[in-house]
């Protein structure tokens, strides 16, 4: 989905209301990334209201008052019904706040700014969230079990969201670089028979809880290796 799909989505969940209302105009979704408005409306206007319809046919929302799309201004408010169940995901799901998002799409990367936003939210669903007290106290009983990193094998995810290696790495690069994710080399293996191969290496998001996390991720690794320590990395293919 386009870039403008996302902040679309992102501002429709932004002003939603306890009612599952929400509000918006086409000037706020195009001066929420940077477009001026002008007599002569720009190509993403109509990229906004075609994802406002792509909500609409797919159920995700609908509009309250009886409203032509294709016939509104900047100014037009647009009262929006949201659907939960599109928006409310207590299985499989992933936070990205207004700022990290910001960040995402402040690169100046040669790959495409809806490629870094996807490897950040398949990194940062493997992340996950332990349910916290108000204090911010785990609640889980043994948080150990369920470290807040990322530690796939760069062959899956390139699999999963069709995507290349390259890619995949000239986004996770930014992340780390820019500090929103803090990466743990974590080394290399060898079966008896075999050549040495590097492991995958442990993402964490960069907070106060990070070397935590990666203790724990790394521990959980090395069960799952059956091994004490890690070798140092090889030369080949990193993962």
């Amino acid at each position: 989905m386009s870039r403008k799909f996302y902040i679309v989505y992102i501002l429709i969940d932004k002003y939603r209301t306890l009612e599952d209302y929400s509000w918006i105009t086409i000037k706020k979704v195009l001066s929420y990334y940077g477009y001026k408005t002008a007599s002569r409306k720009p190509k993403a206007f109509k990229e906004v209201v075609d994802a406002l319809k792509f909500m609409v046919n797919g159920k995700m929302i609908e509009i309250e008052q009886e409203l032509d799309l294709d016939s509104i201004s900047y100014d037009t408010g647009i009262e929006i019904k949201i659907i939960p169940k599109y928006f409310d995901h207590p299985k499989s799901w992933t936070r990205l706040s207004a700022t990290t998002f910001n960040d995402l799409m402040a690169n100046d990367l040669s790959v495409a700014k809806e490629n870094l936003l996807l490897v950040f939210l398949y990194i940062n669903s493997y992340i996950g969230c332990r349910k916290r007290d108000d204090t911010g106290k785990d609640v889980m009983e043994n948080p150990q079990n369920s470290p807040e990193a990322f530690y796939r094998n760069l062959h899956s995810m390139s699999t999963d969201l069709s995507m290349s290696r390259e890619t995949i790495n000239k986004c996770i690069k930014y992340l780390v670089d820019e500090k929103i994710l803090i990466k743990k080399t974590v080394g290399s293996v060898k079966a008896w028979d075999k050549a040495p191969q590097n492991v995958p290496n442990i993402y964490v998001l960069n907070n106060d809880r990070c070397n935590q996390e990666i203790e724990w991720a790394l521990n959980k690794m090395k069960e799952s290796y059956k091994v004490d320590l890690f070798d140092e990395t090889t030369g080949g293919i990193k993962k």
